[in-house]
């Protein structure tokens, strides 16, 4: 269920200039006004949606996002003394891209993903510890020292209750380490309602520094760094998205891609998405 007080501050919802949103009127949190079950998650979160709903097609860019996530594991890394003897659990991992190239520098990595076809796909493809399913219902069978949540705060039901779980199953010193829409930052007030990351029934919360900050800090981590997160993208996914998905221009698309003009990779930094890791210290 969507609850009635913010998810951070406590306090009252209120319309947003956005339209479909609300707003928290004390710390300004943002969110859907969208309250989805558990099985519409699951609908939502199917073998479609990472081919051709959301992504053009997941597991065929895996070059290209596997050389993004060695981007976030450096950083990471500098913010996590002996590796080799943690162990690192990612919340929402999709088909395990991640995990595949954090697993040469830990002790161990599991993850979960409310996608079946994602999670199976990891574990039986690239052997690795994949659970389907909730996280709020996942039991450890050891305490990580490490969690992660590329891209995947914004999408859940209740991401205070996630961050509150992982908490109490970490160590202090244990590090959290996640990226999201940055709703405060210049270009997603620039763009508005047309803003990329706003999109709901997927993306329901709309964090800014400030509000992800005070969130963590509510469950007892403290931020080490944070920075803006670049990525490197297919011009062809791109334009897949803003001509099919968006405009439903799917014959200029193709022409397009006859013409072997979209048939590039280029790394996009725009400044509105988060990448914070903390640290737990209570």
């Amino acid at each position: 269920m969507k609850p009635i007080s913010c998810l951070v501050c406590s306090g009252t919802y209120g319309p947003s200039t956005l339209l479909g949103l609300l707003r928290c009127a004390s710390c300004g949190y943002v969110t859907a006004d969208v309250a989805l079950s558990r099985e519409d998650l699951e609908a939502l979160y199917g073998s479609k949606y990472f081919a051709g709903e959301e992504y053009k097609d997941y597991i065929a860019e895996r070059r290209l996002i596997e050389k993004h996530f060695r981007l976030r594991l450096k950083t990471l890394l500098q913010h996590v003394p002996d590796t080799r003897t943690k162990c690192l659990f990612e919340i929402g991992c999709a088909y395990g891209f991640f995990l595949c190239i954090a697993r040469d520098h830990f002790e161990s990595v599991a993850g979960i993903d409310i996608s079946r076809a994602a999670a199976t796909y990891a574990s039986e493809n690239l052997k690795l510890k994949v659970t389907a399913g909730d996280f709020s219902e996942y039991e450890f069978q050891a305490n990580p020292d490490v969690i992660c949540l590329w891209d995947t705060i914004e999408h859940l039901q209740r991401p205070d209750l996630y961050i509150e779980k992982a908490a109490s199953h970490m160590p202090p010193g244990g590090v959290i380490a996640l990226t999201t829409g940055d709703i405060s930052s210049l270009v997603a007030r620039w763009r508005g309602p047309r803003w990329r990351q706003i999109h709901p029934p997927t993306h329901l919360h709309y964090f800014s520094k400030a509000t992800l900050t005070r969130l963590l800090e509510k469950y007892g981590f403290r931020i080490r760094y944070c920075g803006y997160d670049g990525m490197f993208r297919s011009v062809d996914s791109m334009a897949y998205m803003i001509l099919v998905l968006r405009r439903q221009r799917p014959s200029l698309y193709k022409a397009l891609q006859r013409t072997g003009l979209l048939s590039w990779d280029l790394y996009l930094n725009l400044y509105d998405i988060l990448f914070v890791i903390a640290e737990r210290h209570r």
